[in-house]
């Protein structure tokens, strides 16, 4: 009798504890559905509820500030604005206008100042009149060279990724990753390749044994065949481009960003069939 009272025991103790088990086991996934609750970090809606949607809204692109990066004789510097609209939280429209303006670099400077040195007298390649001997003179070299007025450009907006970060553990930071492309018209001066100079001769080539003969290149006192004075009559020219490019914006204060931009440029119709440039800008810009 004691035998089976014993047992009845244990078999309560054990339902007891497998019931206290169970209970702490399962009791946060049957408590979890009851009123809703969820964790507030759970699900994609954090990220979905943009606090700066644009949807609808017409935004203000600039003042930007830009270069071209791949030049080889003249830095030209971009001023660049528009105005961009959105139809949907990813596509877009923008229209933009960028004045240029450029500046010689040392490398034109020089290479429109070369010596024709035949017997290597002169030390630089390139520099003032104080320099030439009796045996060298002006030998400039005036390559094909386009400096950019104008860009005028209608572009397709695409914005894939809206994100937010957490900078310093305190400040919520809203940013936007897009793609553009389109194209536009590119307004220029062109100054085309020249190796015969203003004098009849050529640029560059083998002096002569004879010494009355005449020589290659310009001596610096016969008139403006070199430097500056001696290019090219430039050429006024517009020519349709087609662009790429990639951006960031950083939004703050409701209304405004801050954004970068890579874009590349292709333009059409040139001597050499077409010319490629790529631009580096970043700026601000306002929604409404």
């Amino acid at each position: 009798m004691k035998n089976k009272s014993l047992s009845v025991m244990i078999g309560c103790v054990r339902a007891t504890a497998f019931v206290a088990f169970s209970s702490f086991l399962f009791a946060p996934a049957v408590f979890a559905g009851v009123g809703g609750y969820k964790k507030a970090t759970e699900g994609d809606d954090v990220i979905k509820n943009k606090l700066y949607p644009k949807k609808g809204h017409v935004e203000l692109n600039g003042p930007n500030v830009g270069v071209i990066l791949n030049q080889s004789y003249v830095s030209t510097y971009l001023f660049n604005g528009g105005i961009n609209y959105f139809w949907s939280e990813t596509w877009g429209l923008g229209l933009e206008m960028s004045y240029a303006m450029n500046k010689d670099r040392a490398e034109r400077d020089c290479i429109e100042n070369f010596y024709n040195d035949p017997k290597y007298e002169i030390g630089p390649e390139c520099g003032g009149p104080d320099n030439l001997t009796t045996n060298s003179n002006y030998g400039p070299a005036y390559v094909s060279i386009r400096e950019y007025n104008y860009l005028f450009a209608l572009n397709g907006l695409w914005n894939p990724i809206y994100g937010k970060q957490i900078l310093f553990l305190s400040t919520v930071m809203n940013f936007d990753v897009y793609l553009s492309m389109g194209g536009g018209l590119a307004a220029s001066t062109y100054y085309p390749l020249q190796t015969t100079l203003g004098n009849g001769r050529e640029s560059r080539g083998t002096f002569p044994d004879d010494p009355a003969a005449p020589r290659p290149g310009t001596e610096s006192t016969e008139g403006p065949f070199y430097g500056k004075e001696g290019r090219p009559t430039p050429l006024k020219q517009t020519n349709v481009f087609i662009d790429t490019g990639i951006g960031q914006k950083i939004h703050f204060g409701q209304k405004f960003n801050f954004k970068g931009e890579l874009r590349n440029h292709l333009v059409l119709g040139t001597p050499g069939g077409f010319d490629i440039f790529f631009t580096l800008w970043g700026g601000f810009g306002m929604r409404f």
